[in-house]
């Protein structure tokens, strides 16, 4: 693969919320998996495992201790953002934020046993482990991710389950040992989506930039950083209502 050719599958790549029920072919995440394995990993310890969900039952038990979350916890503390940043997301204002059934869930864990392999410096140092550790498990979910595009398969990750009460009840459901962390969790199948990628608002290049030893005058104004920011999360909800809409279309969210 050539750069273009790679910039290309990496600008196109979206999160996409609205997928299809229908039933992908075990090759096809078995390609997933072969690329995630190849990831990077500091000292080349590999401390990723896959836990491939494709039953029916514990797919559903899954997003409903998602969903139980996002339209509850997630709602409840929006409500104490910074007022510059406008009216708080609320159920009312941006609807329920439930995840799709999607036909395949797959679990990116990582064994925390294999940190006794890191040099003994990071084994003593808890953030360099720790950094090293989320590190490795980042990069395997990122080459699940751009592998899963490629195969013109939508991948929604659920960042959520990083939160005690959901990690614990998924964990628990799945009889997933103490040693042994979520990084993240991917709901993978077909788009329901039309159409290319959606417009994907992103900074400049030049702006993120910084040569040698950066200036005083640098980096964005606060002012400046907030108005940024501002269109930035109208950007992402835009795109959270679109899913919502075409998956309520097609009877999908239930």
């Amino acid at each position: 693969m050539q750069y273009e050719e790679l910039l290309e599958l990496v600008k196109s790549r979206r999160t996409i919320r609205a997928i299809k029920p229908d039933p992908l072919p075990d090759e096809m995440i078995g390609k997933l998996l072969e690329m995630a394995r190849w990831a990077p990993t500091g000292f080349n310890m590999q401390p990723m495992e896959f836990l491939v969900v494709k039953d029916l039952e514990l797919r559903k038990a899954i997003k409903e201790i998602v969903d139980d979350y996002k339209n509850s916890d997630f709602f409840a503390l929006e409500a104490t953002r910074e007022k510059w940043q406008g009216s708080p997301w609320t159920i009312e204002t941006h609807g329920r934020w439930d995840c799709p059934l999607a036909p395949v869930n797959i679990l990116i864990l990582g064994d925390t046993r294999r940190r006794v392999g890191l040099p003994m410096v990071a084994r003593y140092s808890q953030q360099k482990g720790d950094s090293i550790f989320e590190s490795s498990l980042s990069n395997a979910f990122l080459y699940m991710w751009l592998a899963a595009h490629s195969l013109g398969l939508a991948a929604q990750p659920v960042s959520a389950v990083k939160y005690p009460k959901v990690l614990g009840l998924v964990k628990h459901l799945l009889n997933l040992p103490d040693f042994v962390e979520i990084y993240d969790i991917f709901l993978i199948g077909r788009s329901a989506m039309e159409g290319g990628p959606s417009p994907k608002l992103m900074r400049h290049l030049d702006e993120m930039t910084h040569h040698d030893r950066a200036r005083d005058d640098e980096f964005l104004s606060e002012e400046e950083l907030r108005k940024q920011i501002m269109k930035l999360r109208a950007g992402n909800v835009a795109r959270h209502v679109e899913a919502d809409r075409v998956a309520d279309q097609l009877g999908m969210a239930k």
